[in-house]
């Protein structure tokens, strides 16, 4: 197969002037400008993602799905779109192709740092199938290390189950998929109510407070988000994402030896994820704990193999040259 020709420098601008729009929440105007790039080099595959994305926030899921689909060809491999192209055709009440695209996410996605939307796809499916009781589990593929909560040939003891994910087993879930889809449309109020009704309605339900203290650090209400996570890890103290987004939230308050234990908290029950390691090392860099952080960052890099973090690789590279070897 020959590779696909890098785009122009003017549809890298387009692009990215589009990807612009959509942070800035003007969909329908990155929608356009991305029609235009798509025309113009239909292999630009990002190009195509951000249209998907872009056609669904602004509530035009019919335009959406075919992008998807199109991005979907050009990165056989990737999850992504299954996840966006499942909400789309749930929007659009096509029960069944949506539970066979989340399914197709669930199949291709094994990121630890990925858990937050593999459980939303678990209640996505469950909402569709009228049965809340029923879990969904989808098998790794040959060669893809079984989830955690199984007991390794060592011996060792399990961590945190995700295969049967608190999400697949709720009451809540609907109300939970209802939040989700307010916060997608934008009306955030009507999302933080709706999650708290979730929670309410089961404590259980780790996914949506982890999207809930999301929701409020996205909108900068950084000590509610760090109530919100206390709580969970209160509820759940193997639930890892609550942990990760605690030791983030802590972060962000200052609170920064309190944001060290939530880091090491969820290092012990995902050791070789790599993403908890570069936010250790940098709260420790700011406690002057230099040769921890230096510590921390070398386990960032030993571990951090995917192509789309070259960003956080150089800037861990950065750290540990201003550190000193």
């Amino acid at each position: 197969m020959v590779a696909a020709a890098e785009p122009s420098a003017s549809l890298r601008a387009s692009f990215a002037q589009a990807q612009t729009l959509i942070a800035a929440q003007r969909p329908e105007d990155a929608a356009q400008k991305l029609d235009a790039v798509v025309a113009a080099d239909p292999s630009f595959a990002d190009a195509w993602f951000a249209l998907a994305l872009a056609r669904r926030r602004a509530g035009q899921c019919p335009l959406a799905v075919p992008a998807y689909r199109r991005y979907a060809e050009l990165r056989p491999n990737e999850g992504e779109p299954y996840y966006g192209l499942g909400l789309c055709l749930k929007d659009m009440d096509d029960r069944s192709a949506a539970i066979a695209a989340m399914e197709k996410y669930l199949a291709l996605e094994h990121r630890p740092s990925a858990q937050k939307w593999t459980d939303n796809a678990r209640a996505v499916i469950n909402s569709l199938r009228g049965d809340a009781r029923r879990p969904v589990v989808v098998s790794p593929p040959p060669g893809v290390s079984p989830p955690a909560g199984t007991v390794s040939a060592s011996g060792a003891p399990p961590v945190a189950a995700a295969v049967v994910t608190p999400s697949a087993a709720s009451p809540a879930a609907g109300i939970y998929a209802d939040a989700q889809a307010l916060r997608d449309s934008g009306r955030v109020e009507a999302a933080i109510t709706r999650f708290q009704q979730a929670i309410a309605a089961d404590p259980t339900l780790m996914p949506a407070r982890a999207a809930l203290g999301e929701l409020l650090l996205k909108i900068r209400r950084d000590d509610q988000a760090v109530a919100v996570f206390q709580a969970a890890v209160r509820q759940s103290s193997t639930y890892p994402l609550a942990w990760y987004e605690l030791g983030f939230a802590l972060r962000e308050v200052g609170r920064l030896p309190e944001a060290v234990d939530a880091y090491q908290a969820y290092i012990k029950l995902r050791p070789t994820d790599p993403d908890p390691y570069y936010g250790l090392g940098r709260t420790l860099q700011r406690l002057g704990r230099s040769a921890e952080a230096r510590t921390a960052f070398q386990s960032y890099l030993s571990l951090e193999k995917r192509p789309s973090e070259e960003r956080w690789i150089k800037q861990a590279q950065a750290a540990l040259a201003e550190l000193g070897r």
